[in-house]
């Protein structure tokens, strides 16, 4: 989990911990200060294990899946997530690794300063999924736990990468015109489009 200083990272994960989705004796805190949570998805035990960080090395630890944070109230969280996500698409080790833009304080809607828009658009140009959360009144949160395990499985149960998306990283800039054009003309003429929609389910790769 990983994202600025500020933007809710321990907050989300002692909403994890009561969850609806996980088993309220089944809490580990060890000596490496990573904190696990067992997970119930169609009747299967999880275990899935949070480390938090505010900055990514150069080169990011390996890991099932990574949880990018930003504020939606903090438009500098948000260009450090968004820079985030491409040292992990640089990066071979956590290049097809479960990713997931989560943008958090969504019911401070007064004070917002990156719109959802935004957050789809570079969450599908760097090809992971997207979700808005409010920590503060437990807003998707159960969603989103779930949605990492699932996540983590469709991953491992999926046959690898395609020759597309071994090199598509490299044109970011590309991407992220083409998903802007897609954008722009989804506000024209109000047809959603499957791109969006599919970065939001958490259900489905």
């Amino acid at each position: 989990m990983i994202g600025a200083a500020g933007v809710g990272k321990t907050a989300l994960l002692s909403q994890f911990q009561t969850s609806e989705a996980i088993n309220p004796y089944d809490r580990v805190k060890d000596d490496t200060n990573e904190e696990s949570v067992y997970v119930m998805l169609n009747g299967e035990e999880s275990e899935l294990r949070f480390s938090i960080a505010t900055e990514m090395e150069k080169d990011p630890s390996p890991a099932d899946a990574y949880l990018i944070l930003y504020s939606v109230i903090d438009k500098a969280s948000f260009d450090k997530a968004e820079s985030m996500l491409r040292r992990l698409q640089h990066s071979p080790a956590t290049r097809y690794k479960t990713a997931i833009l989560v943008a958090n304080k969504v019911d401070l809607a007064r004070s917002r300063a990156v719109s959802s828009q935004d957050g789809r658009c570079v969450a599908c140009t760097y090809n992971c999924k997207f979700i808005e959360v409010s920590v503060g009144i437990n807003h998707n949160v159960d969603e989103l736990l779930v949605g990492i395990l699932t996540q983590i499985r469709l991953k491992e149960a999926s046959p690898g990468p395609t020759s597309t998306s071994r090199h598509w990283y490299h044109s970011h800039g590309m991407m992220r015109a083409s998903v802007k054009a897609r954008q722009v003309f989804t506000w024209i003429f109000g047809k959603e489009d499957s791109k969006f929609k599919n970065c939001e389910n958490l259900h489905i790769l």
